[in-house]
């Protein structure tokens, strides 16, 4: 199968890149860099991976040959906006992410059979019921699950334009060695290792579904093989609350620094839960996820303990 990959040095990204040529797959990177993945730049060195690079934007005419051999095109790509207040986030979030996916489906109109875009939980925005259900609507209350959704859209549109088979994977909260972004368990993890106390914003309370990156990456080969078609949410369906998620690290890293409280806005609904229903991964893609987040946490522990101490490791997806 011939895959092109936009967002292949991204965290999901490159543990994704490693599974595709691992399983013998003719894989494509195309994007502005290669990332910041030791372990990307390595199969792009070797031969492994073709780098196809152009500018954020895919204003590059360029593309059009870069696609036409592909059999699926698979979108990770996402540029963080750089803008603060929520007016500009959402101005930055259309023009860095929502526009150059547009201009990508258009370049590669007429080349690929099967297009999955990396979508969010993010979409469901404060949901009423749990556990979510793909049917569920989407009221997004970010920046980002607004362009998510955008995205989504215009992916339906173009498919249906183009007779493209469509699959949008909603994503759970991903976690996983390589992992760096500045949020729940990369944060916990690297307070503990150097003697800190992790910051819980507000009680603690909200729920969350965590996903390995091993586990996603499953998914996603799943919906590529079998050319999946529709929305699915990829996720575990166990939330667990973040003061919880903050005791475990706690615990895992051996630490004996007591978590703090940081002052954040009290929702008036209660504390928020988003927590996947699987039922549609399972049965049409055959996939569930199978690591524990405990399991999880300690692999994600080791690859931090390494880097702290200076040790190069090249983050990647070992199968799920």
């Amino acid at each position: 199968m011939r895959v092109v990959l936009t967002g292949g040095g991204g965290f999901i990204g490159s543990h994704l890149l490693a599974r595709l040529v691992g399983a013998g797959m003719d894989v494509t990177m195309v994007g502005p860099h290669a990332g910041k993945s030791r372990y990307t730049a390595s199969l792009i060195d070797a031969g492994d991976v073709r780098f196809v690079r152009c500018d954020g934007a895919f204003m590059w005419q360029g593309l059009g040959p870069a696609l036409e051999d592909a059999d699926a095109l698979v979108l990770l790509g996402y540029v963080m906006p750089a803008s603060s207040s929520p007016a500009e986030r959402l101005a930055d979030e259309l023009r860095r992410n929502v526009a150059p996916l547009v201009r990508l489906l258009h370049a590669a109109q007429g080349a690929p059979r099967h297009v999955i875009f990396a979508s969010s939980v993010s979409v469901y925005g404060a949901p009423a019921r749990v556990p979510l259900h793909e049917s569920d609507a989407a009221r997004p209350a970010t920046a980002y699950g607004v362009a998510k959704l955008a995205c989504e859209d215009a992916l339906r549109f173009v498919a249906a334009t183009w007779g493209w088979r469509s699959c949008i994977l909603r994503y759970a909260t991903g976690y996983g060695p390589g992992e760096t972004v500045p949020r729940a368990i990369p944060n916990f993890i690297r307070a503990a290792l150097t003697g800190q106390p992790p910051v819980v914003n507000g009680d603690g309370l909200d729920e969350h579904d965590y996903i390995h990156v091993a586990d996603i990456v499953e998914a996603t080969v799943a919906a590529l093989r079998c050319g999946a078609e529709g929305v699915f949410n990829v996720g575990t369906g166990i939330g667990t609350r973040t003061i919880d998620v903050a005791r475990l690290v706690l615990e895992l890293t051996g630490s004996s620094p007591e978590m703090v409280h940081r002052a954040a806005r009290v929702d008036p609904a209660g504390p928020i839960r988003i927590i996947c229903d699987t039922e549609a991964a399972r049965s049409q893609l055959g996939f569930v996820a199978r690591r524990a987040l405990a399991e999880g946490i300690t692999e994600e522990i080791g690859w931090f303990r390494a880097a702290l101490a200076g040790v190069a490791q090249p983050a990647f997806a070992v199968g799920a």
